[in-house]
């Protein structure tokens, strides 16, 4: 008896609270200002008030379960509150619709209940006979509802502005309002022409449908058997213009810039640079249109299909080696790290930018822009030296820059060979491809590169014979190949580099002869032939070349006499012909050069005296003579050598005793004179030597005691490696460093 009092009194409260609500909408509707009477109003009249049930069904969130008395949105406590509380909720266009007695419920309550409401409002609806006061009221409800909503409350608010229990049943039982609010409402003309909309929308689909798929499929099925991807879009796949891929490569094709072959393998770095330029390039560079196809282009339109040509051939460069996994395949090593064949600086690569301001590219001046300017030009000079490179050189390099002046990749870390397509920049004057790890042999057509003035390759592993073409370079001042491994017999044809300046061939593994006819070679400055497998010889002719500042002939197999024609080379500073098989004396004119800094002649075989005539020899700053069969005293002479900072003629059969006079030598560092057969005391003219850093005496017949002004500079200058015979007191010398 106490349950069944207790479910009617809580059903009685539901419908109370609910009469209390559809007075407030009333009011609302009405344009009259909300207040406290209202809540009274409904209050003091809920018992004679019977609001529909229906009309409460359709407006609430339904419960479920009558007895379990009204839901918590609309408790006796918070209704007279209940559209002052709202924050941040407007009213429910669904819930204005049922208000005014819009139908818009299409979705199992259909038009029955739709009807229903409608004729259960009419109270609310009976004095708007027109659609213009039906819309008046629409934004009367709508803006009180706004006005409501923007009031404070710290409440925690449902849908219609009161808290809300968030136990499981009333989550469950609201499933049927949430999908109430998230139904698009369409306006009545809508609603009035739905089949028309649905027919238009479905047409318009299908019109995409018919216009987007053919292209994708096109791109798909073309004969390169996928869409490349773009580098710089995140994995993005981006379809190709075929068409201007297809066109711009057949191009690239007839001028033999590239082969047929990579620009049909997607992986290659040619494709992915010719399909950057076509769909990723934003400079949006292409050829040049001609009206008439069998018209040949001239002028403006040549150049600037040459320039499509060099964008392309660097964009090829860029991805040979950039490109981890062909980096991989063309030097067969494992990048562990993308960053590790990071170019060092890249500014401007692979951008919009004119290919002219790309970091390390110069163009040629341009007759409108000057010299330096953001376009796309014939490209002059190409310097990316010490850029951590890795890779091998593209034949793209070769073909694409016919106008190209220099070339300079020195100190990177690319590898491969060199092919025969070099000879295509007839225009090159100097190329640096210096400390790398080149292999293989040069190209046999090298001799076409007629423009070169600078070849240096050293510092690589090119092998093979020097091409004879290389004769053919008659413009070449500079020639270096020093340190790769480079065989066989200097070639003849190199005595037809007239304008050469500097042969550098060293560290190689030359054979055979110095070629005399590089007694042609008639601007030489500097030779350099040292550490190779050279023998014969020093050929005479050498003392034509009256510009030579610098000879190294050492570390050969040279045999026979020091030509005196040595004599004539008046501008010569640097003589280094050390550890050959030279016989025979010293030349006397040697003494009449002069200028001559450095004399390297230890490890051979030469004889005789040292002449008296070398005190001539002012300026030379170091006389190496061991290591040979030189016998005879040490000339006084010697004085003459006012520049002389190292003297060694250790390992020799020097006689007599060490002369007073080079106590002179006033800049002397090292004198080396052990292994000899030398006498008598050492001289106290040593003591004014204040260079001195190191004495070697041991290893002779010297006796006596080494001068307290010896021992001087070991204490007091520089003075920190003295030897002598001092360890079975032939000789006395407390300061010594070394006895022996």
């Amino acid at each position: 008896m106490l349950d069944s009092f207790e479910k009617e009194s809580k059903l009685h409260s539901r419908r109370a609270a609910r009469a209390r609500q559809m007075k407030l909408m009333e009011e609302a509707a009405a344009g009259l200002p909300l207040s406290d009477e209202a809540d009274q109003y409904s209050t003091t009249s809920s018992n004679n008030l019977a609001p529909d049930n229906n009309i409460a069904e359709r407006f609430s969130i339904d419960d479920g379960d009558e007895d379990e008395g009204p839901p918590s949105i609309f408790t006796d406590t918070a209704s007279s509150h209940l559209w002052s509380s709202r924050t941040g909720h407007d009213l429910d266009r669904e819930e204005l619709n049922f208000v005014l007695g819009t139908n818009n419920d299409n979705d199992g309550h259909g038009a029955s209940s739709a009807a229903s409401n409608n004729n259960k409002l009419k109270s609310f609806t009976s004095g708007w006979t027109s659609r213009k006061e039906h819309e008046e009221s629409r934004k009367l409800i709508m803006m009180a509802s706004r006005r409501l909503s923007s009031e404070p409350n710290n409440v925690n608010i449902s849908p219609f502005g009161v808290d809300r229990d968030d136990d499981d049943q009333d989550i469950e039982n609201n499933n049927y309002y949430q999908q109430q609010r998230h139904r698009i409402i369409l306006p009545m003309c809508c609603l009035d022409n739905l089949k028309f909309i649905c027919a238009l929308s479905l047409l318009a689909v299908a019109l995409v449908a018919i216009i987007v798929a053919p292209s994708v499929l096109v791109n798909r099925n073309s004969t390169d058997g996928e869409v490349p991807w773009n580098p710089w879009a995140g994995g993005k796949e981006t379809p190709l213009d075929m068409a201007r891929f297809d066109r711009i490569k057949d191009r690239i094709l007839e001028h033999r810039i590239s082969h047929a072959s990579v620009l049909e393998d997607p992986s290659s770095p040619q494709y992915k640079a010719l399909a950057w330029l076509v769909r990723d390039d934003e400079r949006h560079v292409d050829l040049p249109q001609i009206d008439d196809e069998g018209s040949k282009m001239t002028g403006n339109n040549v150049d600037d299909e040459i320039a499509l040509f060099q964008r392309y051939a660097l964009a090829v460069f860029w991805f040979q080696t950039t490109d981890s996994e062909i980096v991989e395949e063309s030097l067969g090593m494992t990048v562990e790290n993308p960053r590790d064949i990071a170019w060092n600086n890249a500014d401007g690569w692979m951008t919009s930018k004119g290919l002219c301001l790309w970091y390390g590219v110069t163009c040629h001046p341009h007759q409108s822009y000057g010299v330096k300017y953001d376009g796309d030009f014939h490209v002059a000079m190409l310097n990316l030296t010490s850029n951590n490179i890795h890779g091998v050189l593209p034949v793209e390099l070769f073909t694409a820059f016919l106008k190209m002046t220099v070339l300079d990749l020195h100190q990177n870390e690319l590898a491969g060979t060199l092919g025969r397509e070099m000879a295509n920049m007839v225009e090159l004057e100097d190329l640096f491809l210096n400390g790398n790890s080149f292999k293989g042999q040069l190209p046999d057509n090298i001799g076409a590169l007629r423009s070169l003035q600078n070849l240096n390759i050293h510092d690589n592993e090119f092998d093979g014979p020097i091409p004879v073409s290389i004769g053919e370079l008659e413009n070449l001042r500079e020639l270096g190949m020093f340190n790769n491994q480079f065989t066989g017999r200097i070639p003849l044809s190199i005595g037809n580099l007239k304008n050469l300046i500097a042969l550098y061939l060293e560290s190689n593994q030359l054979t055979g002869n110095i070629p005399p006819v590089i007694g042609q070679l008639t601007a030489l400055e500097d030779i350099r032939l040292r550490n190779n497998m050279l023998n014969g010889p020093i050929p005479t002719e050498i003392g034509e070349l009256k510009e030579l500042r610098t000879l190294y002939l050492d570390t050969n197999k040279l045999s026979g006499a020091i030509p005196t024609e040595l004599g004539t080379l008046y501008k010569l500073d640097d003589l280094q012909m050390y550890e050959n098989g030279l016989k025979g004396k010293l030349p006397v004119e040697l003494a009449f050069l002069s200028g001559l800094t450095t004399l390297y002649l230890d490890a051979n075989g030469l004889t005789g005296s040292l002449p008296e005539e070398f005190g001539e020899m002012h300026a030379l700053e170091e006389l190496i003579i061991s290591s040979n069969e030189f016998t005879g005293e040490l000339p006084a002479t010697i004085r003459g050598m006012k520049s002389l900072k190292n003297f060694r003629g250790s390992d020799n059969q020097f006689q007599g005793e060490i002369p007073i006079d080079i106590g002179k030598l006033l800049k002397l560092e090292y004198l080396m004179l052990d292994s000899n057969q030398l006498t008598g005391v050492p001289p106290v003219e040593l003591g004014e030597l204040k260079e001195l850093k190191a004495v070697h005496l041991h290893d002779n017949n010297l006796s006596g005691e080494v001068p307290e002004a010896v021992c001087d500079l070991r204490n007091s200058f520089f003075l920190n490696d003295l030897q002598a015979d001092c360890e079975d007191d032939i000789i006395i010398c407390e300061c010594c460093t070394t006895c022996h």
